[in-house]
């Protein structure tokens, strides 16, 4: 409370003052003319400068948001690299599998038909 009524009456003061001495003070109607004024304009150069307070915070935050989210952005990069390598080197044990069955069915077929061989050979009359 006492930090906003200071807030408020140092520029109240000096608008007062410096209107008063830019003007002469010759009746009571003038000077409460002249406090009107001290006040509107103490209370436009306070407003002001709450003004110029939050402007500065949103362009702070506005900096803060962007540095976050570039950072965010550079551990989400390397994030997905990780996920690209290991999604290849399962794309690359699949292939290899893969080509393991072919083979093997081959050497299986290969080892049916000279079973097969064999076993007409043992059947047959000689």
């Amino acid at each position: 409370m006492r930090h906003t009524l200071a807030a408020v009456a140092w520029p109240f003061t000096a608008w007062l003052g410096a209107i008063q001495a830019t003007t002469s003070t010759g009746n009571i109607e003038n000077m409460g003319r002249i406090i009107g004024i001290a006040g509107v304009l103490g209370s436009l150069t306070v407003l002001i400068y709450r003004l110029g307070v939050w402007r500065q915070e949103m362009e702070n935050t506005r900096n803060n948001i962007g540095a976050e989210v570039k950072a965010h952005r550079e551990q989400s990069i390397g994030d997905f690299d990780r996920i690209e390598r290991r999604l290849a080197a399962i794309e690359h044990l699949v292939e290899m599998v893969g080509e393991f069955r072919t083979e093997a069915s081959r050497r299986q077929v290969r080892t049916d038909r000279r079973l097969h061989r064999l076993e007409q050979y043992h059947q047959s009359p000689t």
